[in-house]
């Protein structure tokens, strides 16, 4: 099933960013494009430098770029892709932030996806009152701003009130946005969004996973303007991972499997969990009894006496139930060379499903130390290229080992051979006209 795929980056050049996403004469395969109202990004780029702190430039919006189902640009029109994008940027950013979002194919026509330009901040629609961040404290007699433990200091304004002017008029704030919202910079919201991506596209009738970093190997980028070296290393990586992770999910998916055929079970089995030496020794008291003694045991008449009386009425319906249940499972399990008893082989099958994570860490850890990097993956091409050429020198010296055996012949010796073979030779004369 095809894998939900976003990432987000931060802009530091917002109306660059938006040309490079919405114009035609740049993206050669341009869908669709829209804004969740009219306004210029001009704006929040003017806002952020003039609220610029440090040499660092700030950020001045966010870039989410969304893999879609390449069929979607087919199966829908103009109107309805148009629907689905403004609803999926609302879901994953709220109904008051500003947003452009744009969809289009990459150039080889391979990934229909969408670029979803946002802010941080929300535009303020309502003016809002300044307040006091904190009390103020007003000498007495000068009307001047004193320290709180000063003799004649008195507090004219609490923490909260609302700033007035000298006639009294409430003062507003002057900006135009908010601060800007740390949501999308928390680890959660990165999970999060693509659970909301997922529940979009499946009101859409598209249905996709969420990409799993625990139980699944990421794939590399396909930048655009990437080198011809990356490019050609981040195909094999990924045709490498696709393979990696085809198996691993076949791996975990059986073990899922299991658990869930064998849980059910499990809770039948809970009352011998964990004790089967003791339905063992059950069984083996219940044949010694029967045959008054087995296995090189024998009870004398009291022995046999107190044993019925006390154990076994009980030893007989456990053992009998315990066969039962334990049959049941061996006959579910996927792996009956690893069958020892139902609770080891259950408690190691729980084992395998929580480590599987460490499982995947692993094989992504041989991928890497393989061909983790562009460098690498040349030595690694260059490993390969040396053993194809041992080989073939290989193949080489046997071949020639084989000739030396056969023997050589000429084709002139064999057609002269053949025409020797194929005349007649010549018959002596015999004397007719004489007799004896």
């Amino acid at each position: 099933m095809a894998k939900i795929y976003s990432r987000v980056t931060k802009i530091n050049n917002v109306v660059g960013r938006s040309d490079y996403i919405s114009n035609p004469d740049r993206q050669e395969f341009l869908k669709l494009t829209g804004k969740s109202r009219d306004f210029e990004w001009k704006e929040y780029a003017d806002f952020e430098k003039a609220n610029q702190k440090s040499q660092e430039k700030n950020n001045e919006a966010r870039e989410l770029v969304i893999a879609l189902p390449n069929e979607m640009s087919e199966n829908f029109n103009d109107e309805i892709l148009e629907s689905f994008s403004h609803d999926l940027a609302k879901e994953l950013l709220g109904k008051n932030r500003d947003y452009e979002f744009a969809l289009h194919f990459n150039q080889a026509q391979t990934n229909f996806h969408m670029h979803l330009l946002f802010s941080e901040r929300e535009r303020i629609t309502e003016r809002k009152p300044k307040v006091y961040k904190r009390d103020m404290w007003f000498d007495k007699t000068t009307n001047r701003m004193a320290k709180a433990q000063a003799e004649n200091a008195e507090r004219r304004h609490k923490k909260g009130d609302v700033m007035t002017d000298k006639e009294g008029n409430i003062r507003y704030e002057d900006t135009p946005f908010t601060k800007k919202d740390k949501t999308f910079t928390e680890r959660s919201w990165i999970k999060s969004h693509q659970e909301t991506i997922q529940n979009v596209l499946a009101e859409y009738h598209y249905v996709l996973d969420v990409f799993d970093s625990k139980h699944e190997i990421a794939q590399k980028k396909l930048y655009k303007g990437a080198s011809t070296e990356y490019l050609e290393y981040a195909q094999h990586w990924n045709q490498t991972a696709h393979q990696a992770n085809k198996t691993l999910n076949k791996e975990r998916s059986t073990l899922v499997e299991e658990y869930k055929v064998l849980k059910p079970l499990m809770n039948e089995y809970k009352l011998f969990y964990g004790k089967e030496k003791e339905m063992e020794q059950a069984e083996l008291n219940l044949n010694i009894y029967k045959h008054n003694g087995y296995a090189g045991n024998r009870w004398n008449v009291f022995k046999r006496t107190k044993y019925f009386l006390m154990h076994y009425e009980e030893d007989r319906v456990n053992v009998k139930l315990y066969k039962e249940v334990r049959n049941k499972i061996f006959r579910s399990v996927f792996s009956k060379d690893e069958f020892d008893t139902p609770t080891y082989y259950f408690e190691q099958l729980v084992q395998k499903i929580k480590e599987f994570p460490e499982r995947v860490k692993q094989v992504k850890d041989t991928l890497m130390n393989r061909y983790g990097t562009v460098e690498r993956y040349k030595e690694y091409q260059q490993e390969q290229t040396r053993k194809e050429r041992a080989i073939e020198r290989k193949e080489a010296i046997e071949r020639e080992k084989r000739e030396r055996k056969q023997p050589t012949f000429k084709i002139e010796d064999i057609k002269k051979e053949r025409t020797n073979s194929q005349e007649k030779k010549p018959q002596p004369k015999r004397n007719r006209g004489l007799s004896r």
